[in-house]
């Protein structure tokens, strides 16, 4: 009977407490339904509202939406109609004593609604905008912070999805915003430090002169540069020391370099001039302790720029003693006009060069760039004739005086055959390009090198220096005689040098070990010469 009454009630009508999405349809006919249905679809559903940093309305087509009206009605009139009878009476039940949902029956397109929230995220989504600080000119600008924006897709795209399931066509734009990490009262307090910087100019005073440093020029030597959520505001030096570039010309006096004069083998000091220049690092300290602080005037603080030799030094440092000397004969090998020229070109290039504690002599450094004549030289182990036969004699006599003066030789290369000027095993030639002699001032003052070819036949080297304390002893000795491939003599010779400091021996050893070929005969039957084989 109560199934009975309820079918009479409701007959004709859904059932009371179904639902199609939010829509309540209970106790009307089908046709009232699909009224009900119909003026949604055409109306509130017709657009969907999105909340969000902005609101937006798009239409059911722009979101892929179709709704099915007729089918919903249907769907929603045939519940507690189908199924068993126990299936009925549930469902009759059900919406008597609470509510039965029924999704509405609709086309929805879910990749065309994907596509309007990319365009979406696309309108709203933007970086946020960090605070500036600017200087131009005389002028400081702030440049203001703002808020930027993400869209959460994925939560935009299911609250779209809600709206049309449960036919409300209300959405929401789900996203979160982004914070800039300076903002704008940052920018503010530092713009507030540049402009106090930039209040007034800067005046600098020193030994009765007056500069100034106009507010524009105090800008351009700040730098505001981003300290995470903060602004630093601080000096930068370089710009700085280029706007006072008229300040450091007028206050810097250049020292002047002690120096030697040589007279001969005396060598005295002529006196260096000691300079002014600005002390920068207290003077830059001065200027940014005080140019925040309102201080507009700076005495410019000096102090004495002095050479890098003084005058004392130079005095301590002065050569006063021969320390090493050595000279060979040219009269026993070849005394023609040409070589003797070639000589003396030479000599005249090394002769008066100073050396400082720790440099290093260079012969090819100094004697390279001359010009030479044409006399007999060696030239794959045969005499012919090129520029600069000589040269060898002028590089193996300073070999040996800077050997006695105890000075470490870092380069020397022996020549091809044995030399009748000089002791096989002391002998050093040269080859500009390739083969170079080199020694270094290894003494705690400087070195004067001089050289000279004399009227006796000598080519002459001495060094002056400190006294060193030491004593250099020299020799050589054939220890082997061979035959090459024509059975032309090969010989071997081995060089010793002992070295004593204040009496006392520091090295006794070998020095080096040569072997000397036999010269070939050339078309002229020349003597020897000095250049190697190349």
């Amino acid at each position: 009977m109560v199934v009975m009454a309820d079918y009479w009630v409701n007959a004709g009508r859904v059932y009371r407490g179904v639902e199609v999405g939010s829509i309540p349809l209970g106790g009307k006919t089908p046709e009232q339904a699909e009224k009900v249905i119909a003026d949604r679809t055409s109306g509130a559903l017709k657009e969907m509202e999105f909340d969000g940093p902005e609101d937006l309305s798009l239409s059911a087509a722009e979101m892929g939406v179709d709704f099915d009206v007729k089918s919903t009605v249907e769907n929603a009139y045939a519940v507690g109609r189908e199924g068993g009878v126990l299936e009925r009476l549930a469902d009759r039940g059900e919406a008597a004593y609470g509510r039965v949902v029924i999704p509405p029956k609709v086309e929805y397109r879910r990749e065309v609604a994907s596509k309007q929230i990319d365009e979406i995220a696309a309108r709203f989504d933007n970086k946020p905008k960090e605070a500036e600080v600017n200087i131009l000119g005389s002028e400081v600008e702030v440049v203001e912070s703002s808020e930027g924006y993400r869209t959460d897709k994925a939560a935009t795209q299911k609250s779209a999805d809600a709206a049309v399931g449960d036919m409300t066509g209300e959405a929401e734009i789900v996203g979160r915003v982004l914070k800039p990490e300076i903002a704008t009262p940052a920018a503010e307090n530092a713009a507030e430090k540049t402009r106090e910087a930039m209040s007034e100019q800067m005046v600098f005073t020193a030994d009765g002169e007056r500069w100034t440093l106009s507010p524009t020029d105090i800008g351009a030597t700040l730098d505001v540069k981003r300290n995470r959520d903060q602004f630093d505001v601080s000096l930068n030096r370089d710009r700085m020391e280029q706007y006072l570039g008229n300040v450091y010309a007028s206050l810097t006096v250049e020292p002047v370099e002690a120096d030697y004069d040589i007279n001969g083998s005396e060598v005295s000091v002529v006196p260096g001039e000691i300079g002014q220049r600005i002390d920068e690092n207290q003077f830059f300290e001065d200027i940014e302790t005080g140019i925040f602080t309102g201080q507009r005037e700076y005495q410019v603080p000096l102090v004495e720029n002095e050479p890098d030799l003084t005058t004392a030094e130079a005095e301590d440092l002065r050569p006063t003693d021969m320390i090493g000397d050595y000279r060979t004969n040219y009269m026993t090998y070849d005394d023609s006009p040409g070589r003797i020229e070639n000589l003396e070109i030479a000599s005249n290039a090394v002769n008066n060069t100073l050396l400082a504690p720790g440099e290093v002599f260079s012969f090819n450094a100094l004697a390279e760039p001359l010009d030479y004549k044409e006399t007999k030289v060696i030239v794959q182990g045969r005499v012919d004739e090129a520029e600069g036969g000589g040269l060898c004699q002028v590089s193996s006599t300073l070999y040996m005086a800077a050997n006695y003066a105890g000075l470490d030789v870092i380069e020397r290369n022996p020549h091809y055959a044995e030399l009748p000027y000089i002791r096989p095993g002391f002998d050093a030639t040269v080859w500009f390009g390739a083969l170079d002699m080199k020694f270094e001032n290894t003494s705690s003052g400087y070195v004067l090198i001089q050289q000279w070819v004399d009227d006796d036949g000598y080519v002459n080297a001495a060094i002056y220096g400190q006294p060193t304390g030491k004593e250099v002893e020299m020799n050589s000795k054939k220890v082997a005689t061979t035959e090459d491939a024509d059975g032309k003599p090969v010989t071997k010779w081995v060089t010793y040098q002992k070295v004593a400091r204040d009496g006392e021996v520091v090295k006794n050893d070998v020095l080096h070990t040569d072997t000397y070929k036999f010269l070939k005969p050339a078309a002229e039957d020349a003597p020897n010469a000095e250049r190697p084989p190349n």
